[in-house]
């Protein structure tokens, strides 16, 4: 028998799955099922353990559903643009290209010594001009939609990037990425008219399947709000003030109007409040958003803690009447949401596929009969041009725009798709969230160079997994799928949402219950555990250390926890075939019964089998390990087992530990195809039945002992058979009062 070998035991299936490619997308007929992960950004940094975890859960998912007969879409790819890449090429001068693709092989590396079933026939990488061709098509759809436009605006800027951010890049006021204080900038823009989808966004959200702590974070930040729009009249000056407030019953009690600025200081401005002809003083107020309403408030402090703060701070009076009972103003729709900013002062990301022309910047731009405001002279590049390839003549450097400006290729022969006159190209770039918006689609029918997909390939998201993002790319990715639902580039019946189940794996802590980080010094990584303990052992400890869902801290105690177990079930598949069963753990080989109770271990196989299938399902991968874990000691308690057991223990392990189980598979129960491809086993209803039941006896509340019965026994038998337990008898030497009698659960004596 000997040990276990998981070096050359899972370097040997890894090569065989690959070979064989069992893991394919089929294109046979019947049920199918869209698995993906969250795909990753390939750092310079290795994965950690943590990174692991979503992605071992689908796989388990992936594995189990593929044994339930579905055809499988399990992809994997890289959202290989973006900030730190192009960073770390200012830093040494190696072009992102380079060092992107050399962190996705070691991705690619990390993630398939882990067992992962994907197919990797579908990889994508969104820096590739295969991909963003497609992504610079789907922008000029969306322009010809009236989807898109540019603007000035003040934006958010991080001095140390020198890019534009996002609102939900600002953290805090702070850059995500390297958390530098963010400032407004004025620049020209460019945008996507999410705000166009504010209701759908939210209305959507009802018929998916997301924990609902999500879907509240979405519907808050589009944030719909029902108010009113009432004008304040400028007593010095021919303006008026419109304020968007969802509270206008108090109307009659505002003291001061604020507008939103960086500053607090009066204006020296009056407006007239419309419902009692007031005189009232306007402020510029820190604490008013630009983004709210019209970027202006009517000042309540006597309802509103807000302005109740700002009025005693500046001594603003307070007056508090009664609720107005005729509502003026008009009824408005507002939203917290806002259009998003998609341009990017950087070099590695998707090119914008628009060219400026100064010759027919003069003559309005028209598209399908309307005037586009603030687009004169700015045409899309013609699709026949796509992909724009970024130039590789850059520096990277950071000089307040595009490095790709600095390029004296880019701009080479670029003429106007209007007018024929030479033009120029836009040097900035789309905010790397483009790319993920859409990526999902393109994993339907990635080798198509004819379209981004086929419309008969593109299905929904049926189990999508993944930390973090719940706002942003949730929000986009919608956002893009209702856009191409609405142009007919997917199909009715397939719906216009596109993940209809959302899970999000808790967060692996480090052994000092922290957040995994260089800083801390607490980063555990899969090769780590893969050379002292191989990837099964690190694969079933990461399941069963508690809930997909909570926050777990690392142990390496469990770990070799999970190692003991799986050496155990090693020596049970061996026991049979092996002069060293007394090698077994558990009870000793003498001490072990020579053939088994049928009922007994048939009753614990079928109920495992349903429980299992149930919990995988369901995400609850910890409690589907503990069942086996049950099933196993139960096994070992013989000394001589038929196969179909072991057959069955291998099949409800194997997307567990794929490897071990495929060696058993065909090396100990002589299968020549892959366990992976065998038959889930059904469980018989029959055997689900409890044979026995325990039940609790306690003496005035107390527990004093159990005894085993046959279920649904008479209430006057079990009364019997509680007062002859030798551990009860001795407590019932007074008078019983009462007797309390639930059945099949427990007794309790008053006394």
């Amino acid at each position: 028998m000997g040990t276990y070998n998981f070096k050359t035991v899972e370097k040997k299936w890894q090569d065989v799955w690959e070979k064989e490619g069992i893991y394919k997308t089929s294109s046979k007929k019947g049920k199918k099922r869209y698995i993906l992960d969250m795909f990753p950004y390939p750092s310079g940094a290795s994965m950690h353990v943590g990174h692991l975890e979503g992605y071992v859960g689908t796989d388990i998912l992936t594995r189990y559903l593929r044994m339930k007969g579905f055809n499988i879409l399990h992809p994997m790819g890289w959202d290989a643009f973006g900030l730190p890449a192009e960073n770390y090429a200012i830093k040494t001068g190696i072009h992102p290209d380079k060092e992107t693709h050399k962190n996705i092989e070691k991705f690619k590396k990390q993630l398939n010594a882990s067992g992962l079933s994907y197919d990797w026939d579908k990889e994508i990488d969104t820096s590739s001009p295969e991909f963003y061709k497609w992504t610079q098509w789907i922008f000029i759809k969306f322009f010809e939609k009236g989807l898109v436009y540019k603007k000035k605006s003040a934006v958010n800027w991080c001095p140390k990037d020198e890019t534009v951010l996002a609102n939900e890049q600002v953290i805090d006021g702070k850059c995500e990425r390297c958390d530098t204080s963010v400032v407004k900038k004025d620049l020209e823009q460019w945008f996507f008219k999410i705000t166009d989808y504010a209701d759908r966004l939210i209305d959507g959200l009802d018929g998916i399947d997301w924990l609902e702590e999500v879907k509240t974070q979405q519907k808050n930040w589009i944030g719909r709000k029902e108010g009113r729009t009432i004008k304040f009249g400028d007593t010095n000056a021919n303006k008026t003030f419109k304020i968007f407030t969802t509270r206008p019953e108090t109307l009659n009690s505002v003291t001061f109007l604020a507008i939103a600025s960086d500053k607090n200081k009066f204006t020296g401005r009056y407006v007239v409040n419309p419902i009692n002809n007031e005189k009232i003083p306007v402020w510029e107020a820190d604490y008013v958003s630009f983004d709210y309403g019209t970027g202006a408030i009517m000042g309540v402090p006597a309802y509103d803690e807000k302005d109740a703060l700002f009025a005693k701070k500046y001594h603003i009076d307070v007056v508090k009447r009664d609720f107005l009972k005729e509502i003026i103003g008009e009824k408005t729709v507002n939203y917290h949401l806002r259009d998003w900013l998609i341009s990017r002062q950087r070099y590695w990301g998707c090119p914008i596929p628009m060219i400026y022309c100064e010759s027919c910047s003069l003559k309005d731009h028209t598209l399908k009969g309307q005037t586009l405001k603030g687009m004169a002279g700015w045409y899309p590049v013609p699709k026949d041009q796509l992909p724009v390839l970024l130039p590789t003549d850059v520096d990277f450097l950071p000089h307040g725009e595009s490095p790709i400006a600095r390029s004296s290729t880019f701009q080479k022969d670029v003429v106007c798709p209007s007018c024929g006159k030479p033009a120029k190209r836009e040097v900035d770039t789309m905010d790397t969230y483009v790319d993920s918006s859409w990526y999902f689609l393109r994993f339907c029918d990635p080798k198509n160079t004819k379209k981004f997909a086929d419309k008969k390939k593109i299905i929904a998201v049926d189990d999508y997994v993944g930390g973090g993002h719940v706002i942003q790319h949730l929000l986009f990715a919608r956002f893009f799928w209702k856009v191409l639902f609405d142009l007919g580039y997917i199909d009715k019946n397939v719906g216009d949402e596109p993940f209809l189940k959302l899970r999000a794996p808790g967060w692996i802590l480090g052994p000092d219950s922290r957040k995994m980080s260089k800083r801390w010094g607490n980063v555990v990584t899969p090769d780590d555990i893969f050379t002292k303990f191989g990837a099964d052992t690190l694969r079933v400890y990461e399941m069963f250390m508690g809930p997909f869902d909570v926050a777990k801290p690392w142990s390496i105690t469990g770990v070799e926890g999970s190692y003991r177990f799986l050496g155990r079930v090693w020596r049970l598949f061996h026991q049979n075939t092996d002069s060293g069963s007394s090698l077994l753990r558990g009870p000793s080989a003498a001490s072990r019964s020579a053939s088994p109770d049928q009922n007994l271990i048939l009753s614990k196989m079928h109920k495992t089998i349903k429980k299992v299938g149930e919990d995988i399902e369901n995400y609850k991968f910890n409690t589907a390990i503990s069942s086996i874990m049950e099933f196993v000691n139960e096994l070992s308690k013989y000394k001589v087992l038929n196969t179909k057991y072991l057959v069955v223990l291998a099949q409800l392990l194997a997307p567990f530990a794929p490897h071990m189980m495929e060696e058993v598979w065909h090396n100990v129960l002589g299968y020549k195809s892959s366990v992976h491809l065998s038959d889930w086993p059904k469980y018989d209803p029959k055997y689900l039945i409890e044979n026995e039941i325990t039940i609790a006896i306690q003496i005035n509340g107390k527990l004093r002992s159990t005894i085993t019965i046959k279920p649904n026994l008479s209430e006057s038998d079990v009364l019997k058979l509680a007062k002859a337990d030798k551990k009860v008898s001795k407590w019932l030497s007074g008078t019983i009062e009462k007797e309390i009698f639930i059945p099949n659960k427990l007794v309790n004596f008053v006394i």
